[in-house]
Parts: structure tokens; sequence; C-alpha cells
């Protein structure tokens, strides 16, 4: 019984973990809380960027030569940028993706990726609003410089006679000069290689203190409705900060206590609060900056660390939203220190771009942990061996409802050992529960010495009470592990299996109401219900009132598993049936064989002197007697009662009379004639124990 409470205990933890806290609930930022006040940013213009709130300066002078004592240019304060006509190139593309470029300071408007390798389902990763590394001139208070690029910003394409580059080049007022050039390899999948070169055309020198790159943006997935899940959840901004914590604020997760980890962060679309933004973060080495949905991720990593960096975020929504279908999103930016420029100097920086899936074995392929974008949680240490083996599996079996049945398969045949003796150990409780009743009978009044005693009847039985723990608690590590690990995976994104038409998805075979009819749940808690039919817990009467309660609590197991898991993807549901599967095929094995032990000795005193005396008692059980004796209501263990059996079987045999059965129904009395011939069949059995007893 201990072990059920411990187990149920575990798994609403489990169930806590699983959820995010933090979607329930706007995040407030402790250290810049007036951050999200109405105005504290500025408000937006017809782009999307922010301007700044700040009052017009009647001498407004626009930044070109660096001014007297290297202070910063006066702002320019103009009406919002209008981003004049736009053209779209599609250039760079190979078999995995096909990016869009945009004049509009020569970003990335769009990345199609196409269904290729593990990705089974093509998707087009859209930047509405500001297109991917759009670029930008601003201060140190991320005020932007209005009339330093381009109004509309049309940046010029560059004929080029290697197709795997394309160059962008504007020039402005013969000041500055800005070039933006994107190649790929030829064996790259979903990295595109970036540089912005920017100089100074003038005789004198420039001074602008930031230049701030746009991450993308990332929108909801379409997904079936999950009161557990929302696929708002999964949008967010990161960043990993190579560098220590800056002193300033809350300003990398090793100071901000946070369990995604010490050095990457990411905040959620739920955290950022009413006004819909946060206070820019400041790393003192940046390593890399992403914007991500469920399934899909733009990473851009400097070739070099950046010192000094920030990272800005704030939440949107996808144009064709309505008030009845809102689609929304997060979208991001990194603030790099750019400084003097003198006459006819050039500066480089050069960037890593990966637009694609959020594929762990893609990822681990990329320097730097990348791979950290797949949020694996605090059991990251379960969840990346795990999403390695599932995919070396589909290579095998070419199916990916296959390899998680067989990863399932594989991780219980490797905790056998384990699970077996800790159902032996149960097994050995459940046998031993009369004598145990006895004991705690003979000294209800004295705890201590029920203690003593307890401990005692352990060792010289050679039971360790706890040891049917064991499984439930490795359980689940490795169920949460499989949960981070299937959650996110984009290799199931599309992969349909038996009547499932995406495994990262509910296995709906039908919509009643727009409540999505899922089967594969249902299978599962019909495997839980089965499993737990195995292992009844034994009612016989020396049980207290209590521990029969909690008895039947623990028969609404499964139906709680239903409730919990009906929403979630198809890929967790089947791993967790299989799990049920192979865990009903270890108990049967183990129930056949035989226990180490045929008899034992317990030792129970009979005297007030402490003294013990050995009685040897059978221990174990044919599961038929056990049955049996369970039918008649008698005690689990020791010798057959005759008088108890006699009495029993009179009153349960009292509902079968020839009269009571005359008054059933057809249906009725056959079931009630197949009960009677079941306690007749037991009665028998048991009489015949009692006989050869006395």
């Amino acid at each position: 019984m201990k072990n059920y409470i411990i187990g149920t205990i575990l798994l609403l933890v489990a169930g806590f973990l699983m959820l995010d806290p933090l979607q329930w609930q706007p995040r407030v930022d402790p250290i810049n809380s007036g951050a999200n006040e109405p105005g504290a940013f500025g408000d937006s213009n017809q782009s999307g960027r922010l301007i700044p709130s700040v009052e017009p300066n009647p001498n407004e002078i626009k930044p070109r030569n660096i001014l007297e004592g290297n202070s910063s240019p006066a702002l320019s304060i103009t009406p919002p940028i209008s981003l004049g006509a736009e053209k779209l190139r599609n250039a760079l593309g190979n078999e995995y993706s096909s990016p869009v470029f945009s004049n509009h300071t020569g970003g990335i408007r769009e990345v199609r990726l196409k269904k290729q390798g593990r990705l089974s389902k093509d998707y087009n990763m859209t930047n509405e609003g500001e297109p991917l590394l759009s670029l930008s001139l601003e201060d140190d208070n991320g005020r932007e410089y209005k009339k330093v690029l381009p109004d509309p910003r049309a940046f010029r394409l560059v004929p080029q006679t290697d197709p795997m580059k394309i160059l962008y080049r504007w020039e402005g007022d013969g000041e500055m000069q800005i070039e933006r050039e994107y190649f790929r390899e030829a064996n790259s999948s979903y990295v595109i290689h970036h540089e912005t070169r920017i100089t100074n055309l003038t005789s004198g020198p420039l001074f602008y203190e930031r230049m701030k790159f746009h991450l993308g943006a990332a929108y909801q997935i379409p997904r079936l409705y999950n009161p557990f899940d929302s696929s708002e959840t999964y949008l967010n901004v990161g960043y990993y900060n190579a560098g220590a914590p800056l002193a300033e604020g809350c300003s990398c997760a090793e100071c901000s206590g946070r369990i995604d980890g010490e050095e990457e962060e990411f905040f959620q679309y739920n955290e950022m609060g009413v006004a819909g933004q946060w206070e820019a973060r400041t790393l003192s080495q940046a390593r890399w900056a992403c914007v991500n949905n469920q399934f899909f991720v733009n990473i851009v990593r400097p070739e070099t660390d950046l010192v000094n960096a920030r990272i800005s975020w704030r939440i949107n929504k996808r144009s064709v939203s309505t008030s009845e279908n809102e689609v929304k999103g997060v979208e991001g930016s990194l603030s790099i220190p750019l400084g003097r420029l003198e006459p006819g100097e050039t500066k480089n920086f050069s960037f890593q771009v990966y637009a694609g899936p959020k594929d762990y074995v893609g990822l681990s392929e990329l320097e730097f942990e990348q791979k950290k974008v797949m949020q694996f949680g605090v059991f990251w240490w379960l969840s990346e061996p795990f999403s390695w083996l599932l995919n070396k599996l589909h290579s095998f079996l070419g199916s990916y409802g296959l390899a998680i049945i067989a990863l399932t398969i594989l991780v219980k045949l490797l905790l056998w050992p384990l699970t077996a003796k800790a159902t032996r150990s149960q097994k050995k409780m459940q046998a031993l529960q009369g004598p145990m009743g006895k004991l705690k009978e003979k000294h209800k009044g004295n705890p201590q010495k029920l203690n003593q005693e307890m401990m005692k009847f352990y060792k010289e039985n050679k039971v360790n009470p706890f040891a049917g723990c064991w499984p439930i608690l490795i359980q689940i590590p490795i169920f949460l592990s499989m949960f981070w690990m299937l959650r996110s995976a984009a290799e199931l994104y599309g992969q349909g299996f038996l009547w499932a038409n995406d495994l990262s998805e509910q296995d709906s075979v039908s919509v009643l109401q727009g409540f999505s009819i899922n089967l594969l749940p249902i299978l599962m808690v019909a495997t839980q219900w089965f499993q737990m039919k195995l292992n009844p817990m034994q009612m016989g009467p020396e049980m207290s009132e209590a521990q029969r309660i909690n008895a039947k609590m623990m028969r609404f197991m499964p139906f709680m598993f239903l409730i919990f898991l009906y929403f979630f993807s198809s890929a967790l549901v089947l791993y967790w049936t299989i799990q049920n599967l192979m865990t009903i095929l270890q108990t049967l094995i183990t129930k056949r064989g035989p226990l180490p032990n045929d008899e034992v000795k317990l030792a129970i005193s009979d005297s007030s002197d402490e003294e013990s005396e050995d009685r040897p008692v059978r221990m174990e059980l044919s599961d038929e007697e056990r049955k049996y004796r369970n039918l008649l209501g008698l005690r689990a263990r020791g010798p057959v009662d005759g008088k108890l059996l006699e009495r029993n079987y009179g009153e349960r045999m009292g509902n079968y009379t020839s009269t009571k059965l005359e008054g059933m129904s057809e249906g009725k009395r056959e079931q009630a004639l197949k009960k009677k011939k079941r306690l007749e069949v037991a009665y028998e059995f048991l009489r015949e124990q009692a006989d050869k007893q006395t």
C-alpha cells in the first residue's frame, strides 16, 4: 500500500513538473518592473519597430561625423519610417530549404523548409514586420537613428557570378556604405553564412554607439485543443551567455535562478507581461541568440563572441489574425557595439544563421551548444541520449512510431533486473501481510516496540519494504525526459503511424462538437487497468478502514492518467502504452517464477519479556488459492479458518437461492449463476485445504 501512495504522490509531482507554471501567469521583471508600464519603451512604427518616447528637439542634428568630446550625436525625431515597395529574391536554395531575401535592409523575409531528411512536412518560417537580420543603428539607450538608413529602406542587389552568394549594397550620400553578403556551403543543410560590412566614406570619423540585428519571428503552430499545454508556451526568445553574469540587474540565468541552465536562458511568450516586451538583457559575452516555436528555430551566432551585447524581445501576432483566431508570436533583436569609424575604415560582422527544425541530431553537430535550444529541462542528460537513440532506431526501422516502440522496449529491458527484483520484493510483502497484521495488533499500544519488531521481522525474512518504490522512482525521470524530448522533436512533426496522422499531435480519429476523439489514450488506460489487475491489493480482514479506502482510490489511477495524457501528443501516449504492455509481460513472467525462499520464520513474541519463538509459516500461496481466499473473505496468509469459511460461504450463497434467481431477468440470472459456480469451486478448493490442515 505504501508503494502505491508514494507512487501517487510522485506522479502528481511529475505532472506539476511537466506543466510549466509560467504559462499560467505573466512573469514580472523584479528588477525592471517599470519596463512593462505603457510608454516605457515608446510606441511602434508601421514596421513594428520601437520608437522611443522622446520629446521633439528643436535643435535636432542628423548624426554624421563624430561630435566634440566623443559624445553621442543628437537623435533625429521623425515620423514613422515607411518601408516602401519591397522586392523579394529567392536565392541560395538547396534540397533542405530556400531563403527569400528582402531589399528592406538586406534581410531574410522567409525561409521555406522542404520535406527532406528527418523533416516530414514542409513549413514556411515567415518573418513579418522586420525581416531576419534586418539592420538599424541606435544609441546606448536603444533609440534608433532615423535618418541614417534610407527611406524607403531599399538596398540594391549586386549581381554575383557564384549562385551560392547574394550581395546587397547601400551608399548614403557619400557618407557610409553598407554591404550585406550571404553565402551557403554546398554540404550545409539549414545553415546560412552572413557578413555585414560598414565602411566610412567621409574624410572624418563617424560614431554610432550600437548596431541592431533582428532575430526574426516565430509564431504558433496550429494544434488541437490542449488545456494542459498551450502552443504559446513554446514561443520564446533565448540566448547563450559564455561570459560571467553582469552585476546589473538579472542579466543571465546564473543569477536569475531559472532552471533552463547556468548559461542559456529562454523567455516565454507568457512571461512578457501586459506590455508585451521586456527590458533588454545585457550579456557579457554573447555566443548566440534565438527565436523559436515548438518545432522550428532561428539561431544567430556571431563567428566570434560579442561583448556587451543586448538581447531584447517583444510579442506580436500574424497579419492574418482575427478576433476569433489570433495567431500569436514573438520576435527578438541582438544589439552590439559599433563605435568609431575612421575615414575609409570598414568594420566586418560575421554570423552563422541556422533557420530550420529543432532537430537534436542536426543541432548537436553545430558548435557552441546550439543544441540547448531543444530545452530538454532538468533531465537533459536522459533526453539527449534518448533523442539520439530514437533517430538511430528510425534509420534502421524507417518509422518513428516503430522507433518509439523499440526505444521503450530497450529502456524497459535495461531496467528489467531492477524491476523484477522490486516485483519479487512486493510479492514477498504481500505474502507477509497476515503475520505483519498480527504484529501490529500485538503491539498496537507500543509504537516503539512495534517498529523494533517490524525491523527485526523484515531482517529475518530478508525483505526490503522500500524495494518496491524503486521502479516508480526511476520511471519518473524517464517519463519526464521522454516528455521533454518528444514534445519538441521536429522529426515527429507530420510523421504518421497507424491511424495517427501526426505523432506530434493527438491521434484524432474523429471530432465531435469541436472535441477530438482520441483512441490511443483509451488503449493506454486499458493496459494500465489490466496491469493493476495483475497486482490486486489484498483486502483481507487485517486491513484497516483507511487502507481499504486508499486501495479503492488506487483503482481510479488509470482514469487520472486518461484525463492528463488524453490531450498530449500521440508519441508520448504510444510510449506510455508500450511501457504498460512491457510491465504486464514482466509481471506475468515474474509471478510464475518461484520465490527464493519457500518458508520464512516469523519472529512474533507471545511473552511480555520480549522473547521470540520461531514459527515456520508457509510464505507463498498460489495465485489460484489467493484468488479463492479473497473471493470468500479469508485471510491472505496462515491456515484456512474452517469456521469462517463455512460462515462466509453460507452468507454469499444466500444471494443465489432459487427464489432470488427466479426474480431476475435472463441476463442477470446468467451472471448470477456464473458467480455461484465460482463460489462453489472456491469453497470446494478451500474446504479441501482446511481438511488437510486438520
